[in-house]
């Protein structure tokens, strides 16, 4: 390596009593300030020559497309501050109550109110817009702390519906600065609290390897519930059906909030669940391994892998274990049912609340995860299997295909429409056709019963495989309606703080990232539980050596096919140039094998994780990536610094 050549030259020069005065003069405090200057402007150096550059001035108007992505970036910075200034103190908390008593409720909704911040600047968006992220998530770390619902500067007991929604907006800040010294420690401090390593918080069982309980966090796991613990989450419930239909004297929804001194049903209602629910490990835990896989790209510690195969293979086999269908609930012997008594009636499970399709988003969430991590693409299975478990006992209804999402003593029930996401999200991890076919069966079912694709997902999916062509612009229009909308809200808020619940400030979040992510990055959105962002490519500002699309430039992911992806490309400034860092991976997953430009026959041989355009003023252009998938070890680090 010419570069390790060369740094050794300058260090052996540098040392050398005789070629080096400094050392006669045994000047010890500055030779070690010249040598780290040295090394570090060498080995940048070094490190960009590694980047292959392609110089490319063909000049092309820029399509509407390109003109609405970069205004709506330009809007989201804006919008994002105004939200900001609108609702939160100059500590960072939020303009709120001075006391709030919820129970085992948590954060989750006051962090996943900027839940687009950082992810706005890994993007593209500007600098401000994370550091305001950062400073709102110290405020309203500590604010809840002060409530009492964060202990160590992690939720001490809830959920990981609830853990995931709200640590959404933690992962995206490591592919921003991988280098900040507070959340990277913060991060660590977090997985060890699931992988056996903080003695004050052991959620994590290493013999039977799961999760000792439903409710876990930072105070350990939670074994038994009281009325007390579900105030004021118990009203919402009112809505779900029983988890159990054999409690004594509960006979309807309404027990959640009767708690007659003579027939207090709600004591009944949670001591039941409390008992068959609280111990024991549950599907919707597998969302944790988002936040393992955080600490392993800050890291690159191999533990964090081992830990994510031991879970996720422990869901697989149990699998296998219940007959094709993952069980809900497995006791802290390792037990399918030890605490039930049946395959079914565990904490979000096909029971109660909303049924399979929590089982599945969790079951998603870790397939991503693992693959991330192992390259290995037969996680995939897991999600696919249940959602085919489901489908097979579902129907046809007025048309549509609908399918049962929940099971209990009385078989399969609860018949809803089939929804695309799962099989968006598999076909664009895995490239399997066989869930293609299912996604479009759905899209041509709602083409012939609506006349159009109505569900984002589908029509993304369509886009990106060349039957969609409008889909683009249309969605950034409807983007700058969304915003339109919040403006508003924000700009006319007369309520009292005292009276908010704590998902208000989730409604008018003007900071929506669907769109962006799906067409620059080619990705699907990461509002749903416990997501960290999973796209075709990624991008940095060559120049100024930051994450996200350099100024004025855009980028639209126009076709995904399992070994390549298409690019189109457009710098809307006509005066300057700019420099566009392309990586595989949102992570560096992807090597980059070679590259065609605009269907030309000559192609650039690249074999790294990235290569830099050298964009002409006015340039725009379309490129075809042809990738090696999951060929290399994914980190939150910048491609020049690897």
């Amino acid at each position: 390596n010419l570069c390790f050549i060369v740094l050794l030259i300058v260090s052996v020069t540098i040392i050398s009593p005789k070629s080096n005065p400094f050392m006669k003069a045994k000047s010890i405090f500055i030779i070690p300030l010249l040598m780290a200057g040295l090394y570090a402007s060498i080995g940048v150096v070094c490190v960009h020559a590694e980047i292959q550059v392609i110089t490319l001035d063909q000049q092309e108007e820029p399509p509407a497309w390109a003109i609405y992505e970069r205004q709506l970036i330009d809007t989201l910075n804006r919008a994002g501050i105004e939200f900001f200034d609108t609702y939160t103190l100059e500590d960072g908390s939020l303009e709120w109550k001075e006391r709030y008593e919820g129970g085992m409720n948590s954060s989750d909704d006051a962090y996943e109110a900027f839940r687009g911040f950082s992810l706005l600047t890994a993007l593209g968006g500007s600098e401000e817009i994370d550091r305001v992220h950062r400073h709102a998530w110290e405020g309203i770390t500590k604010q809840f702390t002060r409530y009492g619902q964060i202990y160590r500067e992690f939720d001490s007991n809830w959920d990981w519906m609830h853990h995931g929604e709200g640590y959404i907006s933690l992962y995206p800040m490591g592919m921003v600065d991988p280098d900040d010294a507070v959340f990277r420690e913060r991060s660590i401090r977090f997985a060890a609290m699931y992988i056996g390593e903080d003695p004050e918080a052991p959620n994590w069982d290493p013999e039977h390897k799961i999760i000792r309980s439903v409710m876990n966090g930072s105070r350990g796991p939670k074994m038994e519930w009281v009325k007390r613990d579900w105030i004021p989450t118990n009203a919402n419930l009112t809505y779900y059906p029983l988890p159990y239909l054999d409690i004594p004297g509960v006979t309807a929804s309404t027990a959640w909030i009767n708690d007659h001194p003579d027939n207090d049903q709600f004591g009944k209602l949670v001591k039941a669940m409390s008992d068959r629910m609280a111990k024991g490990d549950v599907p919707i835990n597998l969302a944790a391994t988002a936040l393992i896989a955080n600490a392993y790209l800050y890291t690159g510690d191999s533990k964090y892998v081992e830990w994510v195969k031991d879970y996720v293979g422990m869901w697989e086999n149990l699998t296998k274990e219940n007959n094709g269908i993952t069980p809900d609930n497995v006791g802290l012997n390792g037990k399918i049912g030890e605490y039930t008594g049946n395959w079914w009636g565990g904490y979000y499970g096909w029971v109660w609340p909303r049924g399979g399709t929590d089982v599945v988003i969790a079951e998603l969430t870790s397939a991503k995860v693992a693959t991330l991590l192992t390259g290995d693409k037969r996680y995939g299975e897991l999600p696919r299997s249940q959602m085919a478990v489901m489908r097979k006992h579902g129907k046809l209804e007025n048309g549509r295909y609908v399918m049962p999402i929940r099971h209990d003593h009385r078989g399969w029930y609860h018949y809803s429409s089939e929804i695309a996401y799962p099989y968006v999200n598999l076909w664009y991890l895995y490239h399997n056709e066989d869930d293609w076919k299912h996604i479009e069966r759905l899209a041509e079912s709602e083409l012939k019963l609506d006349g159009e694709i109505k569900d984002p997902d589908l029509a993304w999916a369509y886009f990106v495989r060349g039957r969609n062509a409008d889909y683009p612009v249309e969605a950034f229009q409807g983007d700058f309606r969304f915003v339109a909308e919040k403006m508003n809200t924000i700009r006319n808020e007369n309520g009292d703080p005292e009276t908010w619940v704590d998902s208000k400030w989730i409604m008018p979040d003007p900071v929506r990232m669907d769109n962006l992510v799906r067409l620059t990055v080619g990705g699907m959105p990461i509002h749903k539980r416990g997501e960290m962002l999973h796209a075709q490519v990624r991008y940095f500002d060559g120049e100024k050596k930051q994450p996200g699309l350099p100024p004025d430039v855009a980028a639209l992911v126009s076709r995904i096919e399992e070994d390549w992806v298409q690019i189109d490309i457009s710098n809307v400034n006509q005066f300057e140039r700019r420099q566009l860092v392309i990586q595989g991976g949102t992570y560096g997953e992807h090597q980059i094998e070679s590259v065609v430009v605009d269907d030309s026959s000559d192609t650039h041989e690249i074999d790294a994780r990235a290569l830099s355009l050298d964009l002409g003023p006015g340039a725009g252009f379309s490129i075809r990536l042809n990738l090696d998938r999951y060929n290399n070890k994914p980190t939150y680090q910048f491609p020049w610094k690897l």
